[in-house]
């Protein structure tokens, strides 16, 4: 096994100790890869909405020091004993360009047999990212892959850009819309938010049978994104109150509403004005909603009697990172993913690139660990 770079690695990691606290840079020696994994150079690192949240201390505190980032890609730097391949059986060489699901599972666990890895019972929260131990966190210049880390090597002529222009929100888009089930042509399908999320629906929507995809979102250059990426139809957060927002789906559907709607705010306020969107027969897909805690006004009489379904969402399997990746090689050059990286920031800059994310500034904000 050859490293590219001189034997001796130090690497530096963005350190997480608890809310209010500047985040640190920690220094270590890089450890060799372990069997069955991996080593990677941190090429670009998302910053995710979750990060956001984790800074204001929404997240449960896992009682220690973490490293953290989880959209990320790399370049293998070195690979351990038994690892040839990525997860999808393509061999893979020191130099190739890989893109990661940084959370591992036991795959022997209950939730794991049912296909449902992101529930795993068998590793505990957070002692995969504890800070000063090696981990495939991505706000730091390398990552160590575990054989339990699901990994996909990036072909040549897809750029990390096209592929992280969603962050997770596309794997999370694809988990969740395999949940859905089938939309059919003459479904209308509505998406509440235009963020990361909301866009990444909106673009599997966009390459569903269905004829018309509505996006409710501001700012209005997001709007214009997510016309670009497959909406038929986009409806100015600003131009109305939530009735007024209601009137206008209800308009463009002729009275009935959306056969399928999609929560990609994040907003309780969106789950009421989504259910007053919905039609008979609906489905509405909970996506958003994952973090902090409240209540909303819910009448399960109306939902039985128009016999519609709400269906949440957490996560994604492996495979939708493999998708991600096939999605990003072909649609990547046709709806210009890469121009979706609008910010990015070098490895001290992390706090600033999370307030960037914060206050909604451009459409995806990258880290750049290298620098």
């Amino acid at each position: 096994m050859v490293r590219t770079q001189e034997p001796t690695l130090v690497n530096r990691s963005v350190v997480f100790t608890k809310p209010g606290q500047p985040l640190e840079i920690w220094e270590a020696e890089v450890a060799g890869p372990p069997r069955g994994g991996l080593l990677a150079k941190v090429v670009m690192a998302g910053v995710c909405g979750s990060d956001v949240h984790r800074l204001a201390g929404h997240q449960v505190d896992p009682g220690h020091p973490v490293t953290f980032g989880h959209e990320n890609i790399g370049v293998i730097e070195e690979l351990g004993e038994d690892c040839a391949t990525d997860w999808a059986g393509a061999p893979v060489s020191v130099g190739d360009l890989v893109y990661w699901q940084p959370a591992g599972a036991c795959n022997r666990c209950r939730q794991c047999l049912a296909g449902n890895s992101a529930m795993c019972e068998g590793v505990p929260p957070g002692r995969k990212i504890q800070a000063g131990l090696p981990s495939p966190a991505g706000f730091q210049r390398y990552a160590t892959l575990s054989s339990r880390i699901a990994f996909f090597r990036v072909p040549e002529e897809t750029t990390p850009e096209s592929v992280l222009a969603f962050g997770c929100a596309m794997p999370t888009a694809l988990g969740a819309f395999a949940r859905l089930g089938t939309i059919e042509p003459w479904h209308t399908v509505l998406v509440q938010g235009a963020g990361p999320v909301g866009l990444a629906a909106t673009m599997l929507a966009g390459l569903s049978p269905t004829a018309r995809v509505i996006t409710v979102g501001a700012p209005a250059h997001r709007l214009g994104i997510a016309r670009r990426l497959g909406a038929t139809d986009v409806i100015a957060l600003e131009s109305a109150d939530a009735a007024g927002r209601q009137d206008q789906v209800m308009s463009l559907t002729g009275g009935r509403g959306a056969d399928v709607v999609v929560e990609a705010t994040g907003q309780l306020g969106a789950f009421r004005e989504g259910l007053e969107m919905l039609a008979v027969e609906g489905r509405y897909l909970v996506v958003g909603l994952f973090s902090g805690g409240g209540e909303v006004p819910f009448d399960p009489v109306r939902l039985n009697n128009r016999s519609q379904r709400v269906i949440g969402s957490l996560s994604s399997e492996p495979n939708t990172r493999f998708s991600t990746v096939q999605l990003a090689r072909r649609l990547g050059d046709k709806h210009g993913l890469s121009d979706l990286i609008t910010a990015r920031f070098g490895l001290g800059e992390v706090e600033r690139a999370v307030d960037a994310v914060r206050a909604g500034e451009g459409v995806k904000t990258v880290v750049e660990p290298q620098r």
